[in-house]
């Protein structure tokens, strides 16, 4: 029988309650079975993730699923023995003409085309 460890990045782990889920199926399986089903067990996860239908577009600036390094879409099958990464998706950031942008903590300059980070604390007295 088929079978692929899905792993979760906040807030899913959250709605689901679990940072890792093992599905098992029998035929093809799609990610958007996948997230039916979840929904289906985990009323959080239909709320946030589902809310009043699921389409591409919408669950793409939601999550940024990953098998093998390749991005997954909802009609996509899982392949058996698969990790599937599900992240939040990260997006962002700009060229601001090399002035410093600051994020959180977080600050990046980009004078020369490129972008270089510079992790700093928040806390220095730590």
């Amino acid at each position: 029988m088929p079978e692929a460890t899905f792993w979760f990045s906040s807030p899913f782990r959250e709605w689901i309650g679990r940072r890792t889920i093992v599905v098992r199926w029998e035929g093809r399986m799609t990610l958007r079975e996948v997230i039916e089903g979840l929904a289906a067990d985990h009323p959080t996860f239909r709320a946030n993730a589902v809310g009043a239908g699921l389409r591409q577009e919408a669950f793409s600036n939601l999550a940024a699923v990953i098998v093998e390094g390749n991005f997954v879409a909802l009609d996509d099958a899982i392949p058996d023995g698969a990790q599937v990464n599900v992240f939040t998706p990260l997006a962002g950031g700009g060229y601001d003409g090399g002035q410093l942008a600051r994020l959180g903590g977080i600050s990046a300059r980009q004078p020369t085309g490129q972008w270089t980070w510079d992790l700093r604390r928040r806390n220095p007295e730590r």
